[in-house]
């Protein structure tokens, strides 16, 4: 009887047409723990320039795992940084409108380390605020090792906003969300 999960060097024993074989448990067992979690706007925000969506213009932490799993842990000076390594499903939802005349806007993924950064999806928008359509949803994927949760943190990032308001309502409107997808 196993009153707990075996260790990835435990070995099993299976019959192969007859021939008994020797297999650790790490290649044999399935992916367990799966987090999900997201991190999105909870008000309209206007921005412009060259940044990354802070705490400060409204974010909120939506966690569907349980800790130790992939879920997002904190989001100190807009950093988003996970409980857990492993490769991740990252998607970054913007939505929102353009306020007045043409605007071409670059909503991106970047990860942080505490120096520099490193894109790792990277999207493309342009709206008029006359005529149609003067708003806009883009989503952007990328999956993303993260072998060190201290140094890879993520950032909801955009580039060249001049009349931009981004949507937040509380819900997954601008949005990032983590899928944990297994082992690094």
């Amino acid at each position: 009887e196993l009153a707990s999960e075996p260790a990835d060097t435990d070995e099993f024993l299976v019959s192969d047409a007859g021939t008994l074989k020797r297999i650790d448990y790490s290649l044999i067992k399935g992916i367990t723990g799966l987090g999900h979690s997201s991190v999105y706007m909870t008000s309209d925000t206007a921005i412009s320039g060259t940044s990354h969506i802070q705490p400060s213009e409204g974010m909120g932490i939506y966690n569907a795992g349980v800790a130790g799993t992939g879920i997002v842990t904190d989001t100190t000076d807009g950093n988003i940084q996970l409980d857990k390594t492993g490769f991740y499903l990252v998607i970054f939802q913007v939505t929102g409108n353009n306020t007045s005349g043409e605007d071409e806007f670059n909503p991106y993924i970047a990860t942080y380390d505490g120096s520099s950064e490193s894109n790792r999806g990277y999207g493309y928008v342009n709206v008029k605020s006359s005529g149609a359509p003067d708003s806009f949803t883009t989503t952007i994927h990328a999956i993303v090792d993260v072998s060190n949760t201290s140094s890879v943190k993520f950032r909801m990032k955009y580039a060249g906003a001049s009349n931009i308001t981004l949507y937040g309502t509380g819900q997954s409107v601008t949005s990032m969300t983590f899928i944990r997808l297994g082992d690094t």
